[in-house]
């Protein structure tokens, strides 16, 4: 998993990074959960910086 500096990941390509469905995603940003930017068409995008956070975030979730 190589996440490449200043890009930006639409819902799908972040689904597969963190190893979840695209609709977990979706259920994350509609809850609330996770916040994304929004490109210039108003769709959701990541950077890898919330990258890191949603995995760090999801990672202490399995702790608990």
């Amino acid at each position: 998993m190589y996440v490449q500096k200043n890009k930006i990941y639409n819902i799908p390509q972040t689904a597969e990074i963190l190893g979840v469905h695209e609709r977990t995603v979706r259920y994350w940003i509609k809850k609330g959960w996770v916040t994304p930017k929004r490109d210039y068409r108003n769709y959701p995008v990541f950077t890898e910086k919330d990258i890191r956070k949603i995995k760090e975030w999801k990672d202490k979730l399995k702790e608990v």
